[in-house]
């Protein structure tokens, strides 16, 4: 019978088949927060399409912002600023995206800003349109989610 052998990849050194820094998923620290990364700007992306539907569909029916709107609106800002703490973390950790620290985190402070003030502008206009202009914020946010993934090096 042949005996098995488990070979390293090449140029790579360390104990066992894996890679410094990795481990048998195959993910290394930067990897799992790289995949974090990528999870967390498809929920906020997802939530933000939501709210847009939802408050879309308000000012279809001619219905201001309500208070339920507005705890969706929280939702989707607590998922963007747990993104930006994220983000900020990587770049404290040394870790560069594709495209420049400076627009990264620009397009982090746009993220989470995009929904506050989305949801203050439905304050001021207390018919249908102040429904529409959370729903423009939020396809916003999705937009700049998209920006984000691109910027990181997706």
């Amino acid at each position: 019978m042949a005996k098995a052998t488990v070979r390293r990849p090449v140029g790579r050194r360390g104990p066992g088949p894996f890679p410094t820094g990795a481990s048998a998923s195959g993910l290394s620290c930067r990897n799992t927060l790289d995949v974090m990364l990528v999870a967390l700007t498809v929920a906020v992306s997802v939530a933000a399409l939501a709210l847009a539907a939802w408050c879309g569909f308000a000012a279809y029916r001619d219905q201001p912002t309500k208070d339920w709107h507005f705890i969706g609106m929280a939702v989707v800002t607590v998922l963007a600023f747990v993104q930006l703490v994220i983000g900020v973390v990587q770049l404290a950790r040394g870790e560069d995206p594709a495209e420049g620290s400076v627009i990264f985190v620009s397009y982090l402070i746009g993220a989470f800003a995009a929904v506050p003030a989305a949801g203050f502008l439905s304050l001021a206009e207390r018919t249908r349109w102040g429904s529409a202009t959370v729903a423009a914020g939020a396809v916003v946010l999705a937009v700049l989610e998209v920006r984000l993934y691109d910027i990181w090096g997706g």
